[in-house]
């Protein structure tokens, strides 16, 4: 009784580890960006470059083009977005000669808005205006 006790108990486990590594997997969105300017994300700046962009729930993180993680943050989602054709972008606030993300759509129904740090808000109080630019994100290779 006690072995097939410790067998059931290890085959419960086992089933458990499982659906946790394969949940995430599943669950994750990959998106690969080409963004041609430097940005601001956070506190951050990244420079022009390719970026992967994984979400996972409220989890969202960027890898540039060798492979490493530069940013990882968490975002709660947001009202519904406008669709540019059923395509995910980010959408990109400039101030000057300043540029921050600060939006994520995957889907109409998966949008992120990013706090705004507080450079951002400096500049958004010392400037009267700003450009919105959005670039299109695709399914990554």
């Amino acid at each position: 009784m006690q072995n097939l006790r410790k067998y059931v108990l290890f085959a419960f486990m086992a089933v458990f580890v499982a659906s946790l590594a394969i949940a995430p997997a599943h669950a994750q969105s990959r998106l690969e960006a080409n963004v041609p300017f430097d940005f601001v994300l956070g506190q951050t700046t990244m420079r022009a470059d390719t970026y992967r962009i994984a979400s996972d729930g409220s989890f969202v993180t960027f890898v540039d083009a060798d492979g490493r993680a530069r940013y990882s943050m968490y975002v709660p989602g947001s009202d519904a977005a406008d669709s540019h054709n059923g395509a995910p972008y980010l959408v990109f606030t400039r101030y000057g000669t300043e540029t921050f993300l600060s939006r994520i759509v995957f889907s109409t129904d998966r949008t992120y808005d990013l706090p705004r740090g507080s450079k951002e808000k400096e500049l958004a109080a010392r400037l009267n205006s700003n450009e919105q630019v959005a670039v299109s994100i695709g399914a990554a290779r």
